[in-house]
């Protein structure tokens, strides 16, 4: 049956591609051809493959796991050496500010020659190499920035997918007992069904039944009403039955016994 369904979804689908062409209305009246034929295959399936094929869905879901493990893997990686990376910038920028302080201190003497770390330099050219040693970290300490709040970032997202993958675990295992769940009752069913297949139909009996009672109840209506009346002619019925009774014994002893006196 099912097979036919698929069939006659294929056919109403060929049938809208060649009327698309020829005219808006019978392109209408096809589509909804096509829409009541597929709810129809849809019905046609029985839970028992469609419990089954849920069943295979799920168990395609939990296969794709390994994927999302090795994308949550790979951002653990990064996650790890962009912060190894921000932790040895930002030590390099720390001595980098330390070195720019003693350079700028040592320049706050108005002497033609600037004395730094036990070296002499020319008051320009020392103050070249600070204002240049200045621009540097000016641009490391803005990537310092950035760096960190590119890793702040990726902790977050990480954190997050990490508990999605967590949620996902346990929303298959909840599908999981929701299907088997469905397929026991689906079982408890298909048995009450079989067992109703199996029961003899009594209906027949039930009604001769019916009737013999029905007949029962007319007779005790006749025996009742018989009943009634006898007692509404009660006392006086019964006397003159009992006259009867003795003028019919007297008249055979009249005529048996007449000639013996």
């Amino acid at each position: 049956m099912l097979k036919k369904a698929v069939l006659a979804v294929v056919a109403v689908g060929l049938s809208l591609l060649a009327v698309n062409f020829v005219c808006p209305k019978a392109c209408s009246w096809a589509r909804l051809v096509w829409k009541e034929t597929s709810e129809s295959a849809q019905e046609s399936i029985p839970p028992e493959k469609e419990i089954a094929r849920l069943k295979l869905e799920l168990d395609n879901l939990a296969r794709e796991d390994e994927r999302h493990f090795h994308k949550v893997a790979v951002q653990i990686v990064e996650v790890q050496n962009l912060d190894k990376q921000v932790v040895t910038m930002r030590k390099r920028l720390n001595e980098d500010e330390t070195r720019i302080l003693a350079m700028k201190s040592s320049l706050t003497k108005a002497d033609k020659f600037v004395t730094h770390l036990g070296m002499k330099y020319e008051r320009p050219t020392f103050r070249d190499q600070l204002l240049a040693s200045a621009s540097r970290f000016q641009v490391d300490e803005q990537l310092v920035k950035s760096k960190d709040e590119q890793l702040s970032l990726r902790k977050k997202n990480l954190e997050m997918n990490r508990k999605k993958l967590a949620e996902l675990k346990l929303v298959r295992q909840q599908m999981k007992t929701e299907l088997e769940r469905l397929e026991t009752a689906l079982a408890q069913e298909r048995q009450n069904q079989a067992q109703e297949a199996n029961t003899l139909d009594d209906a027949n009996y039930l009604k001769l039944r019916k009737d013999v009672d029905s007949v029962r109840d007319k007779m005790e209506v006749l025996k009742q009403k018989r009943v009634l009346k006898g007692e509404v002619d009660g006392p006086v019925r019964a006397d003159e039955q009992r006259k009867e009774q003795e003028a019919a014994i007297d008249r055979f002893l009249n005529e048996r016994f007449s000639d013996k006196q």
